[in-house]
């Protein structure tokens, strides 16, 4: 499984866990039904504890990202695409909120800003 974790990373490593399974499954990088790693192989895989990753399944499955069936392990829930784009903006929505602060703390007028967010869009879409 594809998660990368960081000790530096100020965030507990159950949230990176679940930040990471997240943008794996609204990337389409884990399919719908598709089995999840037993918490004791992802813990091993990611050499920490069952525990931490046990608190990121039961994350997961409260934000209804999986379920788990008794016996048979977890899995990727079914999410429609409505419940993709609403993630997604959630996602982004904490840190424009934060550099909106910054900027009207600093200052720069409206205009400035958003030339500036759609300058750096275009930038990154190069």
């Amino acid at each position: 499984m594809l998660i990368h974790l960081s000790p530096n990373n100020p965030k507990p490593m159950y949230e990176q866990i679940v930040h990471e399974i997240q943008r794996l499954i609204v990337s389409r990088h884990m399919e719908t039904g598709e089995m999840l790693p037993s918490i004791r192989e992802l813990s091993k895989e990611l050499t920490t504890s069952a525990i931490t990753v046990r608190r990121a399944y039961h994350d997961l499955e409260s934000s209804g990202f999986i379920y788990t069936r008794a016996g048979k392990g977890s899995f990727v829930a079914d999410l429609n695409e409505a419940d993709l784009l609403e993630w997604k903006r959630k996602q982004v929505e904490e840190p424009l909120q934060e550099a909106i602060r910054q900027a009207q703390m600093l200052g720069l007028p409206e205009s400035e800003a958003l030339q500036l967010f759609s300058a750096l869009w275009s930038k990154r879409n190069m």
